[in-house]
């Protein structure tokens, strides 16, 4: 491989980490819209039809989202707060994991609203094939 194929592949990498970053934020922003119509602390999916990672908010502030994790038998709901790649947390359910993530911007709610996911944009937030058969956000 030439330096200018090396120098080309690392463009297109660039290039499709910045489109499956911006469908990302496109999902988290159609998922905290439909999360703003639910009063209180509620959470929906992410990906529309993939439960895996959820997003969470109060009142239509966005909290952060909670990450299913199953090691061995084991499943636990991991809290990553809005603004940082952190974890605060595993919990046993998504509600704690919900809870953890309201406590954490000092809120006290405790009751946790499911939030069924219905995307805006059909197909934006569709789980697509990346290249390298990883699974991404790319058509």
């Amino acid at each position: 491989m030439t330096h200018l194929d090396q120098e080309a592949v690392a463009a297109l990498r660039v290039a499709q980490l910045t489109v499956i970053n911006a469908k990302w934020r496109i999902c988290e922003e159609q998922a905290l819209r439909q999360l703003s119509r639910t009063g209180g602390l509620a959470c929906t999916s992410l990906f529309p039809g993939h439960p895996v990672i959820q997003v969470v908010a109060c009142e239509g502030q966005l909290l952060g989202r909670a990450r299913r994790h199953q090691d061995g038998r084991s499943t636990r709901w991991v809290a990553v707060p809005v603004g940082t790649a952190h974890e605060i947390g595993a919990y046993r359910t998504l509600h704690g994991a919900a809870r953890a993530l309201a406590r954490r911007a000092g809120l006290r709610r405790h009751r946790v609203t499911d939030t069924p996911s219905s995307p805006v944009v059909p197909d934006t937030c569709a789980l697509d094939g990346l290249s390298d058969g990883r699974r991404g956000l790319l058509p």
